[in-house]
């Protein structure tokens, strides 16, 4: 019995080691079908945030900046799967081109048990063909409909006089959190038509539970490994579902008390607020989606427009001289002009210091969500098997020095011209060649571009005519670890300026 026994645990032992083998060394390395011409960033690279405070760009040098710009696209281990992050202009362009080869697959399909897939679920970003066309029916005419921009005049020129304040106070002023509320009031306002309340309310309660939900979704470890949502019920994990599914139930709920007035039947409404409550009351989308795609306004309409607004405020603190010619150009309108969207547009060194700062900081600057329909050829050279997660890091591509030249890691607004004219057919031809891809492209091209460009031309003419600022000297210039890239925690001093 003795011999059984033991020959027994043996094999319990291998069966157990293979297991482990598979698990282990499964994720560790890239699957065999992978292309082999292809360099591997390592393993570990996805799991540094968790070990030590990083900065994303200090990894990109040390890490992807070689191999990414040597071979243009790399194979990854994110989220959960090995990747292939493509930077190549060449490339991104037959991906964003044939979306039916390379169409989206969310978090909902790549790790459908985890608090992200929660979270995100099924919006008009993530889905494809019928839905997709469905959901960008009811969404697109109400991000590309005229806002009433007084509320984006009225909200800046409140968060100036809190940023105003709060350097009474302090040395320095954080800036994360104030833009953030910013941000949200215009998306809850001038979009969704219902106030979120959080501009000067700490206390906001989607702001509260948002900050609260955070740490949760985006926890390295979790986003990393998944898969231990799925094996396991982890407690913090449980109780972070629970979050998530009140905080999705509030923002609904704060959505629809703003549209207690009868909206007009069918989908004739241009407003993006009542397009969504209309479609969602009429039996166009159910509970479930329109719950999903007012998060999805959440997160893009207000994340997007505060990590340009930071990126945007930190570039000109670097640059006086750019700061001082903008408010010149900005002070040189009519008073009501400089309120105007569309005579801010008339200025060519404002649209192209957008422009810039959008090119060398995309807000989100790595996207994989992609995954191959079927056996594909990336260009003449890599294989691709069907069922292969693909993605982008924009912030390779749109340093592209063949397009963009030797310089095209500095931030020199003048490169995209000194008219209107010829800054966008810049933009159209960067655009086009995949090689200014930070409102993405193809026919999954960003919807909010209207949006963002006038909420960032509204904002910072307010801030400038308002206020000076320069970057706080002990603030350590340097970036998130992770995640969106953006100044991480930047700190400005501010100055009233006095009116003439």
């Amino acid at each position: 019995m003795f011999y059984v026994y033991t020959l027994i645990a043996i094999v319990w032992l291998l069966l157990l080691s293979w297991a482990v083998y598979k698990v282990v060394f499964g994720y560790m390395l890239p699957p065999a079908h992978f292309p082999k011409n292809l360099p591997t960033i390592p393993f570990y690279y996805a799991l540094l945030p968790l070990l030590k405070d990083v900065d994303q760009e200090d990894l990109w040098h040390k890490y992807l900046k070689e191999p990414l710009t040597q071979h243009g696209a790399v194979k990854i281990y994110f989220g959960g799967a090995w990747n292939i992050l493509v930077t190549r202009p060449a490339y991104i362009n037959q991906v964003l081109k044939q979306d039916e080869v390379f169409p989206k697959a969310g978090n909902h399909i790549k790790n459908p048990n985890s608090i992200l897939a929660l979270y995100t679920g099924e919006n008009i970003i993530s889905t494809i063909n019928d839905q997709w066309r469905g959901f960008a029916a009811i969404v697109k005419p109400g991000l590309q409909a005229d806002v009433d921009t007084s509320i984006i005049i009225r909200n800046a020129e409140k968060l100036v006089d809190l940023l105003l304040d709060e350097q009474q106070r302090n040395a320095t002023v954080v800036m994360p959190r104030p833009l953030q509320d910013y941000t949200l009031a215009n998306l809850s306002e001038a979009l969704l038509g219902s106030s979120f309340d959080t501009l000067g309310n700490p206390n906001a309660p989607l702001s509260k539970l948002q900050s609260e939900i955070k740490p949760h979704i985006f926890n390295p470890f979790y986003l990393n490994f998944p898969m231990l949502e799925r094996w396991f019920k982890i407690p913090s994990r449980e109780e972070a579902r629970k979050l998530v599914l009140n905080f999705k139930r509030q923002l609904c709920e704060k959505v629809l008390e703003g549209h207690k007035h009868e909206h007009p039947k069918g989908m004739e409404e241009s407003h993006l607020g009542c397009r969504l409550v209309t479609a969602y009351r009429s039996g166009m989308i159910s509970r479930y989606h329109f719950q999903q795609n007012c998060l999805s306004m959440f997160l893009a309409g207000h994340e997007n427009p505060q990590i340009l607004l930071l990126s945007m405020m930190r570039m000109l603190a670097e640059h006086q001289t750019l700061q001082q010619q903008l408010r010149e150009h900005i002070l040189a309108l009519s008073p009501e002009d400089q309120a105007n969207p569309h005579a801010l547009a008339e200025i060519p060194l404002l649209t192209a210091t957008i422009y810039e700062t959008l090119r060398l900081y995309p807000p989100i600057s790595q996207l994989l969500n992609r995954r191959t329909e079927e056996d594909v050829m990336l260009g003449d050279e890599v294989l691709l098997r069907k069922g292969t997660y693909v993605g982008y890091n924009g912030y390779t591509t749109n340093r592209d020095q063949e397009f963009w030249g030797p310089d095209s890691h500095e931030f020199r607004p003048s490169r995209w011209g000194d008219n209107c004219e010829d800054i966008q057919l810049l933009f159209r031809k960067a655009s086009a060649k995949s090689t200014f891809i930070s409102f993405h492209g193809g026919r999954r091209t960003c919807l909010g571009i209207k949006f963002a460009m006038m909420g960032a031309r509204l904002s910072v003419a307010t801030f400038l005519r308002n206020m000076e600022w320069k970057l706080d000297p002990t603030w350590p210039r340097r970036m998130t670890p992770a995640g969106p890239l953006m100044p991480k925690m930047l700190r400005l001093q501010f100055t009233r300026l006095e009116k003439s």
